[in-house]
């Protein structure tokens, strides 16, 4: 307990300059909301979701966060300390344990109090014997509950009347899908979800989304998020942030993303570019089409979100490779230095995250045109965090303008210039060097797609077998809503030397979506003083199913126009 209290009151001496790093995603000019996250034992692998749970609720800026591994210690002095209380912790199968009488009188005082509790999937399945758990949890595994295999939900019929849900559309997620879940008498459902049970074919519907009223206390639970692939889903997100400050007895102020939301067809067209220190975007309204971000915490100049018929793309920093930056340029080693990876250890400080190589912005411009055609230019300088710069680079980008269709087109272009006797550009060795790996030899212009994406279809002039030598591939996928979504990258061959090859990562069970044309993949380049290399690509965002010959027809009208 004395471990925990100091935990606590160093989180909240420290929590104005740890939050304030945080992803800029929905600011709220409200006070931040003090959350509890009981962890430490759970049926499920609470060791994998809580640091994610975490992270989506810190990354917004409204909330502060404790962690604490030993619910049992909490006493009503400890808990009123928060306006919040979220359960990923639970005592399955030992249904019928119990805490004892002071313990189970402090909670139920602090959630009559007007404490929030929000629990989702297992983490109200505790206490069966205790009925004001059950009516604070209201939903945990029953006599009946049962389900399949992981397979894809659709959540739907969200109520359009609380303030959670409202406005909310309907989406997918992968997860495990609960069938008749023991909810508590008198709970309010505000969500259903459908799915095929992949084991017979039975259609599933049933409610997923709930809430309670118990005293003053307001209460969520979901029986979504399963495990990491659940969580990352950015409507299930969406929903805990909502509910988070719902409970907390705050307005709910967190921002629905436009391909949660339902478009507003009064709205005509109405284009605009938005310029910050850190950022250059193409907006549709309030909208963002395309955002380039610079000069922030993370290293490295990238665009995010990139968006295509309101279906977001890309997705920047994701638990497993927090280096990975929607649509970016990084090499992997550059005279033995890393520019591609945070140091080990790393978090993220008033100056951002860490890599031992620095690639340094040192002039960028902005250009929108009347056609909301945009450009950028910018100069570059890499170096080792301590050392002198070892190579410099004119980077460039035309975005196009929109088509009918929704599509448009990155044209991105790299002039690098060694500014020492030797500069060798090299990669982690690939399987037949020596230390080779399996995942050897990424570098270069790389893409991580977005978490919420499923359905991958990957289309290349020849077969799909990843890392092969070929001008073009796509990716395309099913958005979160269910359209269809993807990108296209052209590698210019008059530029590019031959011995690029593509880097593909297609792995739904994390998620883990990535391609590079990795133009180090089977040999390093090495640069003497003065040297230049060239690299040339356009990038395409491509809305609805395409098809081989309609890509092979944009790749062709790219080389026949090509500068």
């Amino acid at each position: 307990m004395k471990r925990f209290l100091i935990a606590f009151l160093i989180v909240l001496i420290f929590a104005p300059v740890a939050i304030s790093n945080q992803k800029n995603t929905t600011l709220s000019h409200h006070v931040p909301i003090k959350v509890l996250i009981l962890s430490g034992r759970n049926n499920h692998e609470w060791k994998k979701t809580t640091p994610i749970l975490n992270r989506i609720f810190t990354d917004t800026k409204n909330f502060i966060t404790v962690v604490t591994e030993k619910p049992d210690t909490l006493t009503y002095a400890t808990l009123k300390n928060f306006r919040l209380v979220i359960s990923n912790w639970n005592s399955w199968p030992d249904n019928n344990i119990r805490i004892g009488d002071k313990w189970e009188k402090d909670f139920e005082k602090f959630v009559n109090s007007g404490g929030g509790l929000l629990s989702f999937h297992a983490g109200a399945s505790s206490f069966y014997d205790w009925s004001f758990y059950h009516q604070a949890g209201i939903g945990r595994w029953g006599k009946e509950t049962h389900h399949g295999a992981r397979t894809k939900g659709y959540v739907y019929g969200m109520d359009q009347t609380h303030p959670i849900s409202k406005g909310m559309a309907p989406f997918f997620i992968m997860d495990e899908i609960w069938e008749k879940s023991d909810i508590v008498a008198g709970a309010k459902a505000i969500g259903s979800l459908s799915a095929n049970d992949e084991k017979d074919g039975h259609q599933i519907v049933t409610p997923c989304v709930f809430v309670n009223q118990v005293g003053k206390g307001r209460c969520f639970f979901t029986t979504l998020g399963h495990d990491e692939r659940a969580l990352l889903n950015s409507g299930l997100q969406t929903l805990l942030l909502r509910a988070a400050q719902w409970c907390a007895g705050q307005k709910v102020t967190i921002n629905i993303a436009p391909e949660l939301g339902y478009a507003d067809k009064r709205l005509p067209d109405k284009f605009l570019f938005e310029k910050t220190d850190t950022s250059f975007a193409l907006k549709n309204n309030s909208e963002v089409i395309w955002q380039y971000n610079y000069k922030n915490r993370f290293g490295k100049p990238y665009f995010h979100p990139l968006t295509i018929g309101r279906s977001n793309l890309t997705c920047v920093s994701p638990p497993d490779h927090p280096w990975h930056l929607g649509l970016w340029f990084s090499w992997k080693f550059i005279n033995g230095i890393n520019y591609w990876e945070y140091q080990k250890n790393f978090s993220s400080t008033e100056t951002g995250f860490k890599s031992d190589g620095v690639t340094s912005i040192e002039k960028i411009k902005f250009s929108g045109n009347k056609d909301f055609s945009a450009d950028v230019r910018l100069n570059l300088m890499y170096h080792p965090i301590d050392g002198r710069e070892v190579m410099s680079e004119e980077r460039t980008f035309h975005i196009s303008s929109q088509s009918p269709d929704g599509s448009y087109s990155i044209d991105e272009e790299h002039l690098f210039t060694a500014l020492l006797d030797s500069v060798l550009l090299d990669r982690t060795p690939i399987i037949g060097e020596p230390g080779g790996q399996s995942w050897g030899g990424y570098s270069g212009l790389s893409v991580r797609f977005n978490q919420s994406l499923t359905s991958t279809e990957i289309i290349t002039p020849g077969d799909s077998s990843g890392r092969q030598k070929s001008p073009w591939v796509y990716m395309g996928f099913n958005s979160l809503t269910g359209k269809r979504a993807g990108m296209m990258i052209n590698n210019q061959p008059g530029f590019t030397p031959k011995s690029s090859s593509w880097y593909i990562i297609n792995d739904p069970q994390v998620p883990f979506y990535y391609y590079s044309p990795a133009v180090i993949f089977d040999k390093n380049i090495l640069l003497k003083k003065g040297e230049t290399l060239r690299l040339k690509y356009r990038i395409w965002m491509l809305g609805g199913e395409v098809s081989k010959e309609q890509l092979g027809q944009k790749y062709n009208h790219y080389l026949n126009n090509i500068q």
